[in-house]
């Protein structure tokens, strides 16, 4: 075990650490500022939650110069979603991965599958969701890869269509969900809460709210005159900064992969104009996309600006022994790599 913090560092403290090892790269760090007041403290009272809710773990030995942190929200009511995965030594990155497995094994043993967005072109997590995705197989994981885009609030033209919106109810419940299983998978609308009667997260919010924080998501599916769903939004509300990229207020636009591009196109052209109306009270400036990569063109012709691609895996807990046991092996490699080269400057 590393011994890590748990909740146990001043978010003044934590965000020093975070440009101190340049985790918050410059155009990030931009584009985030007028949130930053607001995220501190989101964080602050978020560190004040039960474990349940807010994870934080953090490795700090400035004597040293060792950092490592990886921090995990509820983002549904059974899935903890990762981040921060932030280390300045390969050693630790994996030490605080296997302390944070650790704890959600022996003191969180309920509603603890997990879910984590990752840019692929960082090495290790890719290598590392890769492998437990294929050990894991569909019924236990699911990977796909998405834009990342930003959208203005200032809705778009709505072009002549016969599509219409309609909010997800317990009427309607059953043709959604089959929709989304159909588009994600199983285990996806498993992760999601999508099956369940609190689609819209409110028991959710309700623990968030007892500490001054928040957590939603709106369900909208857009239909056509014979009523086929073409398209859902995947809205989702929560307080700025839970997930450092605003993942916690992006909304997921899923098309139905069936129908013909200028079908898709339609459904875009609504769906980019009822957006903007969710996020009027919203505390973020522009919105956040996550789409399929096929698609990605269609939006930035109606405005939108692609910022990264993201891979998402999410697995249950099924899976955490195979993950330890990656990580376990990984820290041998690592270890016997700085053995060799040890050997090499000594021999230089």
């Amino acid at each position: 075990m590393i011994g890590a913090n748990v909740n146990g560092i001043k978010v003044e403290d934590l965000f020093q650490c975070y440009d101190k090892y340049n985790f918050l790269y410059q155009e990030k760090k931009e584009k985030m500022r007028y949130l930053y007041p607001m995220i501190k403290a989101n964080w602050s009272i978020a560190m004040d939650m039960p474990w349940e809710n807010f994870l934080l773990l953090t490795y700090n030995r400035p004597e040293k110069d060792l950092f490592a942190s990886v921090s995990a929200w509820r983002s549904t009511f059974r899935s903890y979603l990762i981040q921060h995965m932030v280390s300045n030594h390969a050693e630790n990155t994996r030490l605080i991965l296997l302390h944070f497995l650790e704890l959600l094994k022996e003191d969180i043993v309920e509603n603890n599958a997990i879910q984590v967005y990752y840019q692929p072109k960082t090495k290790f997590a890719h290598n590392m969701f890769s492998h437990l995705e294929s050990v894991a197989g569909p019924s236990h994981s699911h990977l796909r890869t998405y834009r990342f885009l930003s959208y203005p609030l200032k809705p778009i033209h709505l072009n002549s269509s016969s599509i219409y919106a309609e909010e997800l109810n317990s009427n309607n419940k059953e043709d959604i969900l089959q929709f989304v299983t159909q588009e994600r998978g199983q285990f996806y609308t498993w992760v999601q809460d999508l099956d369940s009667d609190d689609f819209n997260l409110s028991e959710l919010d309700a623990n968030y709210k007892k500490y001054g924080l928040s957590r939603t998501r709106k369900v909208v599916a857009y239909k056509d005159s014979k009523n086929n769903i073409l398209g859902i939004t995947l809205i989702n509300k929560a307080s700025a900064g839970l997930n450092f990229s605003l993942l916690e207020n992006s909304t997921e636009i899923i098309l139905n992969s069936k129908q013909p591009i200028w079908v898709i196109n339609e459904v875009l052209n609504n769906i980019l104009y009822h957006l903007p109306s969710d996020y009027i009270k919203s505390d973020i400036n522009q919105i956040p996309l996550l789409i399929d990569p096929q698609y990605e063109d269609l939006v930035n012709a109606y405005g939108g600006t692609t910022m990264r691609t993201y891979n998402y895996f999410t697995c249950d807990s099924t899976v955490q022994d195979k993950w330890s046991l990656y990580l376990v092996n990984e820290l041998k490699s690592v270890h016997e790599h700085l053995l060799v080269k040890n050997e090499q400057s000594k021999v230089s």
